[in-house]
């Protein structure tokens, strides 16, 4: 699942006045493109899209900007190929009647000029590509990945000033910014354990949320523990409330004390 790109001390910019390139840069909405399947996030857009409809037009150009852009190359041509084209090239020259040998002066007067038009034109690729790396992976990125090695827990305290506690090897990311546009949600590999601050707003849009490949938890004030097993994955509810989105059941409510273990989208109760 899964996001201008700003520090903590500044103002987030609202989708609504993103341009149809900023937003086809935006970890978020590429995944939403890429990954249409992903409930969370199409339910995020959707309703997104429901109360900024004057932003159709731009979310279609940058939907469409991104799936050009992820549509495979042609096959390179072969060898035998592309001698074949130059000789038709060099046949269509030689047949055109206004066609001069030009003088040794001007000749190299061209050459340069077509050798810093070529070197210009991939200065260009290199600093358009090297900006869209900054704007996704530098310091003011729009989303934070945070992994753990095999003898390290860390403490993360999250947007919302939610904390937990990563496990060894284990991995989660998160939007840097969490507001009236971006869901209170992370990505979960791995253990953790979770302190989730309580809002008064428990809306569907604003709980908070902890994706795991087969499932979801939904949580308002909670402390509860997630471990992902090569047998399972485990849930334990210490205090506060909490649904479970299961792709193939019905959300199934934990009260505090309750383990559960979710094993291929199945959920069954531990003692």
């Amino acid at each position: 699942m899964a996001y201008t790109k700003q520090l903590y001390t500044v103002s987030h910019k609202p989708y609504s006045a993103y341009t149809i390139e900023e937003l086809a840069l935006d970890d978020l909405f590429v995944r939403w493109v890429q990954h249409p399947d992903d409930d969370e996030v199409a339910a995020y857009w959707q309703n997104w899209l429901s109360q900024n409809p004057d932003c159709t037009e731009t979310v279609e150009s940058a939907r469409n900007l991104i799936q050009e852009a992820s549509q495979p190359r042609l096959p390179a041509l072969s060898t035998d190929e592309i001698s074949s084209v130059w000789g038709r090239i060099r046949e269509s020259l030689q047949t055109m009647e206004d066609l001069r040998p030009l003088q040794p002066d001007v000749r190299a007067v061209v050459g340069w000029w077509y050798f810093m038009r070529t070197i210009a034109a991939l200065m260009g690729v290199m600093l358009l590509i090297g900006w869209a790396l900054w704007m996704q992976y530098g310091p003011n990125q729009c989303v934070s990945t945070i992994s753990t090695p095999a003898n390290q827990t860390r403490l993360i305290r999250l947007p919302d000033n939610s904390t937990m506690t990563l496990q060894p090897n284990s991995s989660v990311r998160y939007a840097r910014q969490w507001n009236e546009e971006t869901p209170r949600a992370v990505w979960l590999k791995g253990e953790a354990d979770f302190s989730v601050t309580h809002r008064n707003d428990t809306s569907s849009a604003r709980l908070f949320r902890v994706h795991l490949p087969d499932f979801t938890i939904e949580a308002v004030g909670t402390i509860f523990r997630v471990r992902q097993r090569s047998n399972g994955t485990y849930v334990a509810l210490t205090s506060g409330n909490m649904n479970l989105l299961l792709k193939e059941q019905q959300s199934i409510q934990l009260q505090p004390g309750d383990s559960i273990q979710i094993i291929a989208g199945l959920a069954k109760s531990l003692p």
